[in-house]
């Protein structure tokens, strides 16, 4: 009932607008599954508070939880910026190194704490009124979760083995896309911040995940 509370007042006030994923911008994801264009949110809330703009995920569900979505395109990457890396190459970088060097720049973090500052910009509006009770309820009750997903195209590898083969204890005979897997879910495991560990999905698992939850 919170979350339906929060949603009708997010689309009262214009800070909602609900997207097929296919239609968000930056999406990598050919879905035509309904979410809220939480970067249109951001550029509302920023203007609004009169905030310096901040960094934000793509996309916002809230459907028995509360789930930030940030798209990236790993197949634009590899298809594009990482070829043309590799060609104007002076400084003799590794693949491996290109890799990490763009996973760095992802920045996650401030990503993650400027999507939770918005959100909690909305939940604690004069307007909405929510009492105590109810904001505990969405602070320490109800599920908060943010996934990375990127494009179709292979099952992420088992995470130990990931672990394994970034410390040397195996040969790394990996490809460059199961590198970038492993250095995007390092970087989010040393994510500590109010909502559950960060996930790297891809397509088809976002489109599972949002039908078990029903309509937003």
């Amino acid at each position: 009932m919170i979350l339906e509370q929060v949603l009708a007042f997010g689309f009262s006030k214009n800070y909602f607008d609900k997207l097929e994923i296919k239609n968000i911008d930056k999406s990598c994801c050919s879905l035509d599954n309904v979410i809220i264009d939480f970067d249109k949110t951001k550029d509302i809330v920023c203007t609004e508070a009169s905030q310096v703009t901040r960094k934000s995920c793509d996309g916002l569900c809230l459907v028995k939880s509360i789930d930030f979505i940030e798209f990236k395109s790993l197949n634009n990457f590899f298809d594009k910026e990482f070829q043309y890396k590799l060609k104007s190459n002076k400084e003799n970088l590794k693949e491996s190194e290109i890799i990490k060097e763009k996973v760095s720049k992802f920045n996650f973090n401030k990503k993650i704490r400027d999507s939770i500052w918005i959100f909690d910009y909305i939940v604690n509006h004069h307007e909405l009124q929510l009492n105590n009770s109810h904001l505990e309820k969405i602070y320490n009750d109800i599920d908060k979760n943010y996934f990375i997903v990127k494009d179709n195209y292979q099952p992420l590898i088992n995470l130990n083995l990931q672990f394994q083969v970034l410390s040397g204890l195996k040969n790394n005979s990996l490809n460059n896309r199961e590198t970038m897997d492993i250095l995007i879910t390092k970087t989010l495991e040393k994510i500590s911040l109010s909502i559950n560990k960060p996930k790297l999905i891809d397509c088809n698992k976002l489109k599972f995940y949002l039908e078990s939850k029903g309509k937003q």
